[in-house]
């Protein structure tokens, strides 16, 4: 009795096995003008003829001739025009197809053409699986929609998704960009394309270029988003970080680490690992390790950091002003600076500097309330120590120190040297005469109320006083060492970069009285 209990349950099980197989493989239904059989011409097979239709589950085909194997469960249609209709979107074209009823698979040859809404493939041998949604080509195939055309040896198109995965020589064209990979992923609907391996993009209005190894690409809004060492080419820049935002048609483009940007025509250089641009005017600045680098067209260059840069160019992209601020640092072998906040007018040559500023140039160390510096022409420069300002030079190893105050000072150099400093109102000055092997001949110590120093190979050679100096040379040894500094005296070097390396180690401070 058990044995026929368990019998009875395996039989049942092998007819639900069985019903549930015919419910998913339904027989192709089929209508033609005329039928024919012949099982020597083809076994297992009728031939039908004339407006020929058949279908199963959403499928609906149409031809002019057909082989259907009724057994097998699947057909060979033939005609100028074979054409299958997956439900109510997706619509294949063909001379010949295959349709399986069992594998609920298409494979169409000569001609094909796949279409859905307004997006189209084309090919000479397709593929569609049913079960996926799916159709693919391994012979070559171009998908297009109304502006956008993607070609490549093989492919997926799955149209429920309207998603495309080309592979082998793939190009996309858009209405701006010509794209050239090897894999692509691109959405047929929405017209974004998503980059799978290294992708050169080339611009069809100003032949820009970028490459990118990864991200994605709107080809209607014309924005991108890129990732892996991307690099962005046009005539006059140079752009590159680990992932770029860019924007096309605002011609805008912000990037995220190991960023940047070198302009070939302004000859500047922006880094830093945050960087917004505009290429064609506008504010673009840079922060987390920024630096700007000014190039010097006799290869002296300046050098400057802080923890937020800005420029800002017009539409011919000609800097017209840049602002740096917190923690600024510049250098170039003839004058370093340190300083909070830097601005730097184009049009006037005009460097500011607020906040705790100090400028250095060869052994000489200036400070004021406010620094200015001019670019008078490309040997001649101006320097303006406004209100307390204080120039100091070191001598024997630092340890002895010629100095200049007051209220205002200005400071004349060419060809990078100091020669001349001009003090006004309440100059005041410690200087160390010497032999000219350096030994020393006794201290000067000058007040009055507004005096000129001239320099020559960065040594004092004479001070010209313009009224009554209270003035004293004093002999080394009984000029005691609280004398030797005049009011307010510091001494900054520990802030002075030396290189560019030092730019971003010890930033002064934005007061004084922190330091």
């Amino acid at each position: 009795m058990r044995l026929l209990r368990i019998a009875f349950c395996c039989l049942l099980l092998l007819s639900f096995a069985q019903s549930a197989q015919a419910q998913n493989n339904r027989k192709i239904q089929y209508r033609a003008d005329l039928g024919l059989y012949d099982e020597e011409l083809l076994p297992g097979a009728q031939r039908l003829i004339g407006h020929v239709a058949f279908a199963q589950d959403n499928i609906r085909g149409y031809c002019d001739s057909a082989y259907l194997y009724e057994r097998d469960n699947y057909i060979i249609a033939f005609g100028d025009r074979v054409k299958i209709h997956v439900g109510d979107s997706v619509v294949l074209y063909g001379r010949k197809a295959y349709y399986d009823g069992n594998m609920k698979t298409a494979s169409i040859a000569h001609n094909v053409k796949l279409e859905k809404k307004n997006s189209y493939l084309l090919t000479d041998s397709l593929i569609y699986d049913l079960n996926a949604d799916m159709g693919y080509y391994l012979t070559g195939g171009r998908i297009f929609n109304n502006e956008d055309t993607l070609t490549s040896q093989t492919g997926r198109y799955y149209t429920k998704t309207d998603l495309a995965f080309a592979n082998g020589d793939v190009i996309l064209q858009s209405k701006t960009y010509r794209m050239s990979c090897d894999s692509l992923k691109y959405n047929a609907q929405s017209q974004v394309a998503y980059f799978i391996s290294p992708t050169h993009l080339i611009s069809d209005k100003d032949s820009s270029e970028i490459f990118t190894n990864s991200g994605w690409y709107d080809t209607q809004s014309e924005r991108s988003l890129l990732h892996g060492d991307v690099k962005l080419f046009n005539k006059t820049q140079f752009f590159e970080a680990d992932s770029v935002y860019y924007d096309k048609e605002r011609e805008f483009g912000r990037a995220w680490n190991h960023v940047k940007i070198r302009d070939t025509v302004q000859n500047y250089v922006l880094q830093g690992n945050y960087v917004e641009h505009h290429e064609n005017g506008g504010i673009s600045y840079a922060t987390d390790s920024a630096l700007l680098v000014l190039i010097d067209d006799d290869n002296d260059s300046l050098f400057l950091h802080s923890d937020t840069i800005k420029m800002y160019t017009n539409e011919e992209s000609d800097i017209q002003w840049m602002s740096a601020y917190n923690k600024v640092k510049f250098y170039r072998e003839d004058l370093q600076g340190a300083c909070d906040s830097l601005m730097y007018i184009v049009e006037d040559s005009i460097i500011t500097m607020y906040y705790n500023p100090v400028m250095w140039t060869n052994e000489y160390q200036m400070t004021a309330d406010t620094i200015r510096f001019s670019i008078l022409d490309t040997i001649n420069k101006r320097l303006d120590l406004c209100k307390a300002g204080f120039i100091v030079g070191g001598l024997y190893g630092n340890t002895e120190f010629n100095q200049i105050k007051g209220v205002n000072i200005t400071g004349h150099i060419h060809d990078k040297s100091l020669y001349r400093v001009d003090i006004v109102n309440n100059a005041e000055c410690i200087y160390y005469i010497q032999e000219e092997d350096s030994t020393l001949i006794g201290i000067n110590t000058s007040i009055t109320n507004e005096m000129t120093i001239f320099l020559e190979d960065n040594k004092i050679s004479q001070i010209r006083f313009y009224d009554q100096p209270d003035g004293k040379i004093h002999p080394d040894k009984q000029f005691e060492a609280k004398d030797r500094r005049l009011v307010n005296f510091r001494w900054l070097d520990k802030y002075r970069p030396y290189n560019i390396s030092d730019l971003f180690v010890r930033p002064i401070s934005r007061i004084k009285d922190e330091e």
